[in-house]
């Protein structure tokens, strides 16, 4: 009987003894990590109004350059179809650019009459006047066509700041104003950018210098369950805070697909080995039964 207890002691003092040290022996370290949007972004108009309508709601997928919403813009639109008439000058420019052709012509035929004392000085003046101002004319019709088509693009860059678009590819997080409501000084949408996220770590200081740039990491969130994803480290805090001995790190995770949703915890398994004090003799000692403990002292 004492031999049988002999030798279970035996076995479960060498378990505990060896399972420290093959714990230490792990080539990789995990440490627990939250999902988080890339970014979020609050989204306003550029110029004062009265909100027309919301083209989106919330948790929608929207695409960079996409119309979200809309301010009143009937003015602007009133300006563009003004500005747009103006600019119609092309049967004005074509009818100056007859007369100028007209009026060189007969500046040349009175001009070699004038030559041949044919004509007189005060025809052949009246003539070249007359070139003259068939080509200011011509000139002065391209440049109000010119300036009339610089109103239209104006008419229509104000009519586009009355369009609010979306500046990433991401969701819709939350909608603050309705249609009706001014929206001088507050945001109208919050956008978050998740492709890609970002997976903030929270590491032990005895594992600072061990993480590099564009080290691999294997993300496991919580949710889809039993699934992993690649990261990579985007950015390694260089102050550790002395307070709970730890350093941010930063990942960045693809989310092409849209697998993966914010707010997620996460476990992160980086490729390096953790040096804790698990393969120290003297404190898998102090975690022994105390009929380990007291076999190992005979």
């Amino acid at each position: 009987m004492q031999t049988r207890m002999t030798i279970r002691l035996l076995s479960s003092l060498c378990f505990a003894l060896i399972c420290p040290f093959v714990q230490a022996q792990k080539n990789y370290t995990e440490l627990d990590c939250m999902v988080k949007p890339e970014m979020y972004i609050n989204l306003a108009s550029p110029v004062d109004g009265v909100l027309s309508e919301v083209l989106v709601k919330k948790s929608d997928a929207v695409i960079k350059g996409q119309a979200l919403a809309r301010l009143n813009s009937e003015v602007e639109e009133a300006n563009i179809r003004v500005a747009e008439q103006e600019a119609r000058l092309d049967n004005v420019i074509k009818g100056k650019q007859l007369q100028f052709q007209y009026a060189q012509r007969r500046l040349q035929r009175i001009g070699d009459l004038f030559k041949a004392k044919a004509s007189s000085n005060q025809n052949y003046d009246d003539a070249v006047i007359e070139a003259d101002l068939a080509k200011n004319e011509l000139r002065q019709a391209k440049l109000d066509r010119e300036r009339n088509e610089l109103r239209l693009k104006l008419a229509q860059a104000q009519l586009e700041q009355k369009i609010i678009r979306s500046p990433i590819d991401g969701i819709v997080v939350e909608r603050y104003l309705m249609p009706g409501e001014s929206v001088e000084n507050r945001p109208i949408l919050q956008l978050a950018k998740i492709d890609p996220l970002q997976v903030e770590v929270l590491a032990p200081a005895h594992i600072f210098g061990q993480i590099t740039k564009d080290m691999d990491v294997t993300i496991r969130p919580d949710f889809p369950v039993d699934s992993e994803f690649p990261a990579s480290v985007q950015v390694i805090d260089r102050i550790i805070d002395a307070a709970s001995g730890t350093f941010t790190i930063l990942l960045e995770l693809p989310n092409p697909d849209a697998k993966l949703v914010g707010g997620t915890r996460c476990t992160a398994r980086f490729p390096i080995t953790s040096t804790l004090k698990a393969n120290n003799s003297s404190a898998a000692d102090d975690d022994l039964p105390p009929e380990l403990r007291a076999l190992l002292k005979q």
